[in-house]
């Protein structure tokens, strides 16, 4: 599929359709040659890509409502990015979701979306004790070059950005709505917002600007701060909080998962207690535990020198993952053809960037 910003414009205004989620953003960039071509595709051509008569029909019926350049206009006048899987910047950890995101809104720096990272989640209504540790954690992986997630909420979210930034670090917010300045919530944030970007950091979404947050798109926006961390920390949560959702998807990730522990008499500390003990999660009990997963020589490594086109995407998205990549999913993220992954690995191989670990699996050389 097309990869020209042109497109862009016509991958937004799908993205702007209810219904139309990651999955089948996936299924239209796999049947056509752009977003441009799908949207003026009649209701049979789209039921022959994949898509039911249902969702056809939503289709035909949207575009008929969308101005596509007037769509995109208010993307524009917002400062937003649109980044999708077909481009180099898109972070590639986000591959290891089972129903990973297409497309990101961004504002501010992407390249802080490929930093090597943790998130820092927990309860909004955070103890003194879970307001201390998130302080101690965040100063230390901001001192160590490794930018905080968070979700920009009252609570452990605040205190995780705030401190990243006071010890001159990067943090990132993934936000269960629009980026948007007068859609960012809580609107008491709106200055903390403006501090992150000011400061080399970023605001991300799945969901169109003005997109306003609901109780079902937090779980969307919980399970895209789990992929795009390299490990997470749970601070503080109930038995049904929201916050285990993003442990639950770090799992699925295979992300080191901590936990801080708490008093057995604190509702707000079940829900670490609970992950410690059925050892889904590590404690954490000094900053060290989650630094000794990023050696000093991983967090300031320089980039290989590559020789040829798309090595370094397809490097990316190798080193995302801790536990090898096998070359269909290569593919898949990539959005390249069979040939050309196969030539730029062999390469690489040779080169010595990457290491084929058995059954055409690939892990970056130390």
């Amino acid at each position: 599929m097309s990869t020209h910003p042109n497109d862009t414009p016509f991958l937004h205004a799908f993205n702007c359709i209810n219904g139309i989620g990651p999955h089948k953003l996936y299924t239209l960039s796999r049947f056509f040659d752009s977003f441009a071509d799908a949207w003026d595709a009649p209701k049979d051509t789209l039921i022959a890509a994949g898509l039911s008569e249902k969702i056809a029909d939503t289709i035909v019926r949207a575009r008929k409502k969308i101005d596509v350049g007037r769509a995109w206009e208010t993307v524009e006048k917002e400062h937003v990015r649109l980044i999708s899987v077909r481009d180099a910047c898109f972070p590639p950890q986000c591959a290891d979701l089972p129903n990973p995101p297409f497309c990101l809104y961004v504002r501010g720096a992407v390249e802080a979306l490929t930093m090597p990272s943790v998130a820092i989640v927990g309860s909004r209504t955070v103890s003194q004790y879970g307001a201390h540790a998130t302080t101690t954690f965040a100063t230390a992986l901001a001192h160590a070059g490794i930018a905080v997630i968070s979700g920009l909420a009252l609570g452990t979210d605040s205190i995780a950005h705030r401190t990243t930034l006071d010890a001159q670090g990067t943090t990132v917010a993934v936000l269960a709505g629009g980026v948007d300045d007068a859609t960012i919530t809580p609107r008491t944030h709106h200055n903390l917002a403006q501090h992150i970007l000011a400061n080399g950091g970023a605001i991300i979404s799945e969901y169109p600007c003005y997109t306003q947050p609901s109780r079902g798109t937090f779980p969307v926006r919980n399970r895209l701060m789990a992929a795009l961390a390299h490990a997470v920390i749970i601070i503080e949560a109930t038995q049904k909080s929201g916050t285990l959702i993003t442990a639950e998807h770090a799992k699925k990730c295979h992300r080191p998962l901590f936990a801080l522990p708490g008093s057995i008499f604190a509702a707000h500390a079940h829900g670490p207690n609970t992950l410690i003990q059925t050892h889904d999660a590590q404690p954490i009990l000094t900053s060290d535990d989650v630094l000794r997963i990023f050696t000093k020589k991983a967090a300031q490594k320089n980039a290989p020198q590559f020789t040829g086109p798309h090595q370094k995407h397809i490097y990316d998205i190798i080193n995302a993952s801790a536990h090898g990549v096998p070359i269909n999913t290569i593919i898949k993220q990539s959005a390249l053809d069979t040939q050309t992954v196969s030539t730029a690995l062999t390469i690489m191989e040779l080169d010595g960037h990457i290491t084929n670990i058995g059954n055409q699996t690939y892990i970056c050389t130390p």
